[in-house]
């Protein structure tokens, strides 16, 4: 049966005032326990349809995760109905910086879909298809636009920069610029963000939300320059180098799916049991995610 895509047209969005956060990885350090997500954060509620506060929608899980150990699971339920999740009352700068990692088990399932509203509308809308194609709105024409093409059972990063002065947004996929259009509307701020699937046949995962001030840009990368590996490429054991407590370790393969993970502020991580290639090392502080390649010979 042909599929069609989402709706252009937003919803309106469910503002409620309760505590912000900048980092949502669904880890237990932030509160948040295995199972269903519906009741487990103040500022986090689950929908179907137009139905909210659904059980079974989405799970916190084990599975799979970009960063840490857990993801956001949204399951499948058929019938074609949207539904996820949307979180609110968070941090909103003048220059606001979104980004997440998504995973799609396979293509001829689902879409998958981050969706950001201000107070006067939907301002981003991000489509990870079931045909594979990466595609951004552009609001103005009420059309998606294909940016690229990912491949399933892959994580990918998504980042968006909004700059409500100038009313731009840049968006990038792996950190790679990939189009660059208007901030519609009159809002300023972001008040909602949505994590959906269109519920045809496959789940979808979602991790490492991180919402920043991206007027700080040039100092977080000044600090992940700060942050290093050695030795680089490594037999064994790789230390790392860098101003600020570790909260936690992990270690993903070139496919993305984690091998090892530590917790607690460990200055090294030993890689002699993993097999020989190209390894990501992310390490969680308090203010920020630092990533840094590193080979295994």
């Amino acid at each position: 049966m042909r599929k069609f895509l989402l709706s252009l047209v937003a919803l309106s969005a469910f503002v409620i005032s309760v505590s912000a956060q900048t980092v949502i990885s669904f880890e237990a350090s932030e509160g948040f326990t295995a199972g269903d997500i519906t009741g487990q954060k103040a500022n986090i509620n689950t929908f179907r349809n137009t139905t909210v506060s659904t059980p079974n929608t989405a799970v916190v899980t084990a599975e799979r995760a970009s960063s840490g150990t857990n993801s956001l699971k949204l399951l499948n339920n058929f019938g074609g109905q949207n539904s996820g999740i949307f979180i609110y009352d968070f941090p909103s700068y003048s220059k606001t910086s979104v980004s997440y990692d998504v995973y799609a088990p396979q293509l001829n399932g689902s879409n998958a879909l981050f969706i950001a509203f201000t107070p006067s509308g939907q301002l981003v809308n991000i489509n990870f298809t079931y045909q594979g194609e990466i595609r951004i709105a552009d609001l103005i024409l009420g059309v998606y636009q294909t940016v690229g093409t990912y491949n399933a059972g892959t994580w990918y990063k998504v980042r968006v920069e909004i700059d409500f002065s100038v009313r731009e947004i840049n968006y990038y996929i792996n950190n790679q610029l990939v189009m660059t259009g208007p901030a519609v509307g009159s809002g300023t701020t972001l008040d909602e963000i949505d994590f959906r699937i269109d519920n045809f046949g496959t789940d979808a995962y979602f991790d490492n939300l991180q919402i920043k001030d991206a007027a700080l840009a040039v100092a977080e990368t000044a600090a992940e320059k700060a942050f290093r590996v050695y030795p680089n490429p490594t037999a064994d054991v790789v230390n790392f180098e860098l101003n600020a407590k570790i909260i936690s370790t992990a270690v993903y393969d070139a496919a993305g799916k984690l091998v090892k993970t530590m917790d607690g502020d460990v200055k090294s991580i030993d890689l002699a049991i993993l097999s020989e290639g190209v390894y990501l090392v992310k390490v969680k502080t308090a203010r920020e995610i630092l990533t840094k390649k590193v080979i295994r010979k």
